[in-house]
């Protein structure tokens, strides 16, 4: 009891941002502030970073801590490593891919993580027990609708065959929210219907958030 206590303790403390250090990160300025591109969090597209670690906690949620590795899709600067490593006390090992080599050298600086370079869809990968897509389709990649969905599928059915366990990620809800143009909504009705059809063991949340909701799909051997 002890320990679930306080890891209650130190998501609460990431996730609704009562750490300083958290809050000076969301004030950094480009213009006059060295550690801009390492900590601030619009630098990888969030408002703050205790939204930055909500998200990660929901993405996580279900998924069983207790031994793993993780393929990180879309990585970034590696901070999904950051956070589990606050959160979990054991070892674990992490792989991460991002198409941009800037974020690449921001994640050897701030975490010493070699992540791989290149796109996602032809790096050839191993087998990981979570695969992980935090922010990765929330854009558009795609002249149309319809193309957009058929690479969101492909995508997930990449991700699914290279996990052990289970695959999460989330996107973007078209349900009450204004469609802001070049990125990519989804509605989490479509995707559980094809999703369900397909991998049988699927759990969407749309319980925490009115503009982005999870994806999980489990691996039952």
């Amino acid at each position: 009891m002890n320990a679930l206590k306080a890891l209650q303790t130190k998501i609460q403390k990431l996730v609704y941002g009562e750490d300083p250090e958290y809050l000076r990160r969301d004030t950094l300025n480009p213009e006059t502030d060295s550690d801009y591109m390492l900590y601030s969090p619009t630098v990888v597209g969030y408002n703050s970073t205790a939204e930055q670690n909500f998200l990660f906690q929901n993405l996580i949620m279900g998924l069983d801590p207790t031994a793993f590795t993780v393929l990180d899709i879309g990585c970034g600067r590696g901070d999904f490593y950051g956070y589990l490593s606050e959160i979990y006390d054991h070892i674990f090992g992490y792989t991460g891919i991002d198409h941009n080599p800037i974020m690449a050298e921001l994640a050897k600086q701030k975490y010493d993580l070699d992540i791989q370079t290149g796109a996602f869809e032809t790096i050839e990968l191993s087998t990981y027990d979570w695969v992980v897509a935090a922010g990765y389709f929330t854009q558009r990649k795609c002249d149309n609708e319809d193309a957009d969905l058929e690479k969101l599928f492909a995508d997930v059915d990449k991700m699914y065959n290279v996990a052990n366990h289970a695959v999460t990620f989330n996107l973007l809800s078209p349900i009450n929210n204004k469609i802001h143009e070049g990125f990519f909504y989804v509605h989490p009705g479509l995707i559980m219907d094809m999703l369900l059809e397909k991998y049988q063991f699927v759990n969407i949340r749309h319980n925490y958030s009115k503009d982005i909701y999870t994806v999980t799909i489990y691996k039952h051997q």
